[in-house]
């Protein structure tokens, strides 16, 4: 009998074993969340402007309101997105 409590002393227990798999999970966890979050806290937000060309086709009868002759002019550069915006409301009421 004595040599059985002698063994029993040399392991961890298993809710010992579980406890320390836990913790060691959770500071690994805190750890790599704490450095990504560094990581993507230290990417600056680039504001990047995308010219597309396109080929617009647009028949004149499909423009039968002011509205859309000024989205028209606004596609096309003929006015700045200001002066749009300004006749959109004069227009819009």
């Amino acid at each position: 009998m004595g040599q059985e409590n002698k063994m029993n002393k040399k392991g961890l227990s298993p809710l010992v074993a579980t406890l320390l798999l836990v913790v060691s999970a959770l500071v690994l966890g805190a750890i790599t969340m704490n450095w990504g979050k560094a990581y993507v806290g230290g990417i600056e937000e680039e504001e990047v402007e995308y010219e597309i060309e396109s080929a617009i086709i647009i028949s004149i009868k499909d423009i039968d309101t002011p509205l859309k002759e000024l989205q028209i002019d606004h596609i096309t550069n003929r006015i700045t997105k200001e002066e749009y915006l300004e006749r959109e409301e004069e227009l819009t009421g």
